[in-house]
C-alpha cells in the first residue's frame, strides 16, 4: 500500500517512525523512578478505586467504578510509518486502542490527538482522520472529540477509554513461572517501516505490515478474557524483547524465547540484511545486552535485532498454562490472528532476565 501519486511522503517528515520514536526504555524507567520518589504519582493509597496506575506501571490505567465494571484509560500517538495517509490514520488509532485490549478490556470512547504541519494539505489531514475514525468504529467505540496543534512533524493518535471487569484485568505481572508465552502477531513492522522510509520496501512486505498494524487486538483480548488469563501485554516500541522484559520483571520471573517459533512478516530477513533496522530497535537491543538481562545464546545479530524490533500496533503477548497453549493458538488463528504462535515460556530465575534459544 503506497501513498497517492504526487502526494508528499509522510514518512520523510520524521527521523523515526511509529513506536520506534519512543523514549529509550531505560531512560523512561529512570525518570519515572525519580518522579515516584517524590510521591507525586499517587496511587491506591490516595484512591483505592485505582487498581492500576503508574506504581507499578502497566499498559493503561484501570479505575474501578463498582464491583463488576472499571474504566481503562490510555493514550498513544505516533509519527507516520507509511506514506498512505488513511492507512497511517487507521494504524495510529488501532495502536492506541491496543492498550485497552492489552488490559483485557473493550474500547468505549476515543479522542483524537493531532499534530499537523502547515505545509501539508487539508485533504491529507482528512484522510488521516478518516482512517482513525474507521478503526474506532471497527472497535465498536465512539469518536467524541480531540485536540490538535500545528507541528512540523505529523503526529496522530488517540486518548482511549474502555471498560473491563476489575476481577479479570490482564496485567504485565500476572504471569507465573511455567506458563507458555503466546504472541498473536508477527514481528518485523519496524523493519518494514524503515524500508518504506528508505524507499526499499517490497509491496508484499508493506501490504502484510499494514494488514497486521490495522488488525485490532479485539479477538485476542476476547479469547484471553474467556480463558481467564491474567498475564499479558502488547508488543510495541520496545519490541518483543523489551516488553517481555517488563512482563517478566513485573511477575518476578525470568523468560525464554524460542526464536525459531517467533512469527515474522514476509521479506524481513532480506530487509535486515540490507540494514533496514530502526535506530530505536538497535538501541533497545544494545541496552539489554549492556545491562545483562538478555542472553542471546548463539543467536546471530540479525535475529537479535528482530526480537528488539519496534512494533507499531503489535500483537498481544499472553501467558497461558502449557496444557492450554495449543488450543489457545488454534482458536486465535481461527478468529483471524493467523500468525499466533507459542514463542517461549516464563521460567524461574532472576526477574526480568531473558535467554534466547536459537
Amino acid at each position: 500500500m503506497t501513498g497517492v501519486a504526487g502526494a508528499p511522503r509522510l514518512t520523510q517528515y520524521s527521523s523515526g517512525g511509529g513506536c520506534a520514536c519512543k523514549l529509550p526504555q531505560s531512560l523512561l524507567s529512570d525518570v519515572l523512578a525519580t518522579v515516584r520518589s517524590t510521591g507525586a504519582l499517587g496511587g491506591q493509597d490516595v484512591d483505592p478505586a485505582l487498581q492500576v496506575g503508574l506504581d507499578p506501571a502497566d499498559d493503561a490505567a484501570v479505575y474501578a467504578i463498582d464491583g463488576s465494571r472499571a474504566w481503562v484509560v490510555t493514550c498513544d500517538f505516533l509519527t507516520p510509518v507509511v506514506d498512505d495517509a488513511r492507512a497511517w490514520g487507521r494504524i495510529a488509532a488501532t495502536n492506541a486502542l491496543s492498550d485497552v485490549y492489552a488490559m483485557g478490556g473493550r474500547p468505549l470512547l476515543a479522542l483524537n490527538l493531532l499534530g499537523w504541519p502547515a505545509d501539508l494539505s487539508g485533504e491529507l489531514l482528512a484522510d488521516v482522520l478518516r482512517g482513525g475514525a474507521e478503526a474506532v468504529a471497527a472497535a465498536g467505540a465512539l469518536l467524541v472529540g480531540g485536540h490538535s496543534i500545528s507541528d512540523p512533524v505529523p503526529k496522530y493518535g488517540l486518548v482511549a477509554i474502555g471498560e473491563v471487569d476489575p476481577r479479570a484485568v490482564l496485567r504485565k505481572g500476572g504471569g507465573v513461572a511455567g506458563e507458555a508465552l503466546v504472541l498473536t502477531k508477527p514481528l518485523g513492522v519496524g523493519i518494514v517501516s524503515t524500508a518504506v522510509k528508505r524507499g526499499q520496501a517490497p509491496a508484499a512486505s508493506v501490504d502484510a505490515a499494514v494488514a497486521s498494524m490495522t488488525r485490532l487486538n479485539a479477538d485476542a483480548a476476547a479469547v484471553a478474557r474467556r480463558d481467564g488469563l491474567r498475564g499479558g501485554t502488547d508488543v510495541t516500541g520496545y519490541g518483543l524483547l523489551g516488553h517481555l522484559h517488563e512482563m517478566a520483571l513485573a511477575a518476578g520471573v525470568a523468560a525464554r524465547v524460542d526464536t525459531r517459533s517467533v512469527p515474522r512478516l514476509p521479506g524481513v530477513a532480506d530487509l535486515l540484511a540490507a540494514g533496514c533496522a530502526p535506530d530505536g530497535s538497535v538501541r533497545t537491543l544494545d541496552a539489554a545486552l549492556a545491562a545483562g538481562w538478555f542472553d542471546p545464546g548463539g543467536l546471530d545479530r540479525a535475529e537479535q535485532v528482530l526480537l528488539a524490533d519496534a512494533q507499531t500496533s503489535g500483537g498481544l503477548l499472553l501467558a497461558v498454562s502449557p496444557e492450554r497453549s495449543a488450543a489457545l493458538v488454534t482458536e486465535l488463528r481461527a478468529r483471524g490472528d493467523v500468525a499466533a504462535a507459542v514463542v517461549g515460556e516464563l521460567t524461574d530465575g532472576e526477574p526480568g532476565t531473558i535467554c534466547a534459544r536459537p
